[in-house]
């Protein structure tokens, strides 16, 4: 029996066979990359998704990106999370990003940031490193959770 495609994604660049969707479970299991396109794999999803290139510089944002921080997609690519970030204190981004920089080890927290209003809201971030087959990183994927609303 031939293989459904239908939910495989694949490199828009060399057509290599990056992530199959998992219906089932609503994930994506991301398989390789060979050539260093960035390929979107992301759905509608009720999380805030960031792709950064190593130095932490947004190459991706979705759109929920867009309502939860009220930067626009133009305003955010390109720029750091700082954009909607810094609150948190020095020591926490020094140990941040050590652990996913330096120990390329995913991390999960929980931090404060704010709208481009002012507004400050909770939420809980998980950042994990992306490696090429040497090691090296290639993206970091951050994926937020809004808590709730602050004062």
């Amino acid at each position: 029996m031939s293989e459904d495609n239908s939910n495989h994604f694949r490199c828009t660049h060399c057509g290599k066979l990056l992530a199959k969707d998992n219906i089932e479970e609503g994930h994506f299991e991301i398989k390789c990359m060979r050539c260093g396109v960035l390929n979107v794999l992301f759905r509608d999803t009720k999380e805030q998704i960031v792709v950064t290139d190593p130095n932490g510089v947004i190459l991706f944002a979705n759109g929920l990106t867009e309502v939860v921080t009220g930067y626009s997609l133009e305003e955010i690519v390109g720029k750091t999370p700082a954009l909607w970030g810094g609150l948190m204190p020095k020591e926490f981004y020094e140990k941040m990003w050590h652990q996913i920089r330096e120990e390329k080890k995913s991390i999960s927290v929980e931090l404060t940031n704010h709208r481009k209003n002012g507004e400050k809201y909770l939420a809980n971030l998980i950042i994990s490193p992306v490696l090429n087959t040497e090691g090296e990183i290639k993206f970091f994927i951050g994926i937020e959770s809004i808590k709730n609303n602050l004062k």
